[in-house]
């Protein structure tokens, strides 16, 4: 299994960027064609014979690799003492030796080439995540000055395909700019006009902590005798480190943490001394609450024994009503039975003085039809009673007196059963105001957001685009400097199909703003100064270029970073594609034996 390469592993197997191949076209005797040297990432032994060009490859290297000539010296392995003889304008003639002309007493440099020639250097670097880094440098004269073109490239280049077609007027340039940057939102070559830029962007590139990598390469070529290893190291190795400013720095850090501890302690027993204080208010306000509501019940008490007496009195009128029905019905019942006996009498009187036994029969016989009849009634009424006493589950069968019990139960029953369902009507009606209002509230609140939607140019609504126009105001910054991470990129609208998915899983990293380095301290200032009454998610954005992790990745055919494009002229492009290739890096398939296939 392979290795994972990280700052911690110093395994000379996997660790760091490696030497592929080393190129070179009319560098000092190498004249004419291109010379290789391809070493593809292993130990590599360099031989030859006295003269042969070993040091002149390892001064291309070198030039490559040190771009300040001050930092560098030519032909250092070569162990000779005179060690000024070559340099880059020798190397580009190739001169080979000195001729002296008869008779002349100076001498003359034997060159392979003139002003008009071209030379060019190219080693190629990579490490094991196959992250290719290509180093170029491109040598020329103009009038009487050597000019030097430097360049880097993510792809592996070559002297004979890309720089074969050299012109004076940098039309070659313009052909590797299209070739190789035209089809990528990512440059992957790029050219520097001074050796400061190239060196800052090779030191980045290949994660160096500073030019010291470069001093130290630069003096290892030639070692040959090390006769303290203590002063090379501390001379070439190591940094130099202001430790008095270290030591003040720490010094103002403990005082102010100590400044810090005692306001603490302070506001501690502040805060304990106050507590008290705080209890007895927080009772004073339990009594002040407690008085109210006594003084409130009092007002209302008066009101409440005026409602009180009004059920009583209807009550005892209801239950003297009732007794007045009874007593009529008594007084109905007796008038009729008063009727019945003056009929009856006058009956008597008649018969006792006509004598019909036969017609005294047949009016006994009626009254026993009437009586049977009446007897037959009240028994079907009191079946119809006993049907619904059952049903509220009153006493079945009653005499008079629990018969006027049922009926005073079954009036007071009837009361409560109509105060619940009164309570009841009144408490759905509150609920259907609450909802009421609950809508009209979400009414408004879409409202606001369509008329934000309205006034600006995105789809980010809410308290959180409200907080980021504050922040706005505050810092004196635009929506272009501080923007949402949502305003920097889109799904193409070849894939609206994924549009809702992929919303869904960039919804929060959308919402965060990206703050760049000047306004990112007064951002922190008026974030943890202001109660924002909501939640806000930044981004730091130092505006120098990282180490790259995920360089010249490939991406899968059904990845999601394939399905979004990003707004143009970003200025945060590099950033932002690191981020959604480290988080967001996930396959987009349409059914589930597809996902299957995938874990």
């Amino acid at each position: 299994m392979m290795q994972q390469m990280n700052i911690f592993n110093t395994s000379p197997e996997v660790a760091g960027f490696k030497l592929d191949y080393l190129e070179v076209w009319n560098w000092g005797t190498f004249d004419q064609k291109v010379y290789c040297m391809n070493t593809q990432g292993n130990n590599s032994l360099l031989t030859g014979a006295n003269a042969s060009g070993k040091s002149t490859l390892v001064d291309a290297l070198l030039t490559l690799l040190v771009p300040l000539k001050r930092q560098r010296f030519y032909n250092q392995s070569s162990g000779v003492e005179k060690k000024g003889n070559r340099t880059e304008e020798s190397y580009f003639f190739g001169n080979y030796g000195n001729q002296q002309q008869e008779g002349a007493a100076s001498t003359t440099t034997l060159r392979l080439r003139d002003k008009g020639a071209r030379s060019v250097l190219l080693a190629s670097f990579c490490n094991v995540d196959k992250r290719v880094v290509t180093l170029f440098q491109v040598r020329y004269y103009t009038g009487e000055e050597l000019k030097v073109l430097f360049g880097i490239a993510r792809e592996p280049l070559t002297i004979k395909r890309d720089f074969s077609e050299f012109d004076l007027h940098g039309d070659w340039r313009k052909r590797l700019t299209k070739k190789y940057n035209t089809n990528d939102t990512r440059r992957k070559i790029e050219f520097f006009d001074g050796p400061v830029a190239y060196g800052e962007k090779m030191i980045a590139l290949f994660g160096m902590r500073s030019d010291k990598a470069l001093t130290l390469f630069n003096q290892i070529v030639g070692v040959k005798v090390l006769d303290d290893l203590d002063s090379f190291i501390r001379t070439n190795m190591l940094e130099e480190v202001p430790a008095e400013e270290k030591y003040q720095e720490l010094k103002d850090n403990f005082q102010n943490l100590m400044e810090a501890k005692t306001n603490i302690d302070k506001v501690k027993e502040q805060i304990a001394q106050l507590e008290p204080i705080n209890t007895l208010a927080k009772e004073l306000m339990a009594i002040d609450t407690r008085i109210a509501e006594l003084e409130q019940e009092k007002s209302v008490v008066a009101y409440w024994f005026a409602a009180r007496t009004v059920d009583l009195c209807n009550e005892e009128l209801a239950r003297c009503k009732s007794n007045l029905r009874k007593l009529e019905d008594e007084l109905k019942a007796l008038k009729v039975k008063k009727s019945e006996l003056e009929q009856e009498q006058t009956r008597l009187s008649v018969a006792i003085e006509k004598d019909e036994v036969g017609q005294q029969i047949r009016e006994i016989e009626k009254e026993i039809n009437q009586k049977v009849k009446m007897r037959d009634n009240r028994k079907a009424k009191a079946e119809e009673y006993d049907k619904l006493a059952k049903t509220v589950e009153l006493t079945q069968s009653p005499d008079a007196e629990v018969f006027d019990a049922n009926r005073a139960t079954a009036k007071h029953e009837k009361d409560v059963l109509q105060v619940k369902i009164d309570r009841q009507l009144m408490e759905e009606k509150r609920q259907a105001q609450n909802r009421q209002d609950e809508i009209n509230c979400t009414i408004s609140e879409r409202v606001d957001t369509i008329r934000y939607l309205q006034q600006h140019k995105n789809n980010i609504s809410g308290r959180v685009a409200e907080i980021r126009d504050e922040i706005l105001e505050a810092v004196g910054a635009t929506a272009e400097e501080i923007p949402f991470i949502g305003e920097l990129i889109r799904v193409k609208d070849i894939e609206c199909d994924w549009e809702y998915a992929i919303e869904r899983i960039l919804h929060n990293f959308a919402l965060r703003l990206v703050v760049p380095e000047k306004y990112y301290k007064q951002v922190n200032e008026y974030v943890n100064g202001h109660n924002l009454r909501g939640r806000i998610v930044y981004q730091r954005y130092e505006g120098t270029e990282p180490l790259r992790e995920f360089e010249d990745r490939a991406l899968k055919v059904d990845s999601l970073l394939r399905k979004v494009e990003y707004k143009s002229k970003c200025l945060y492009l590099d950033w932002l594609e690191d981020r959604l290739f480290a988080e967001f890096n996930y396959s987009c398939v349409d059914s589930l034996a597809d996902f299957n296939y995938l874990q």
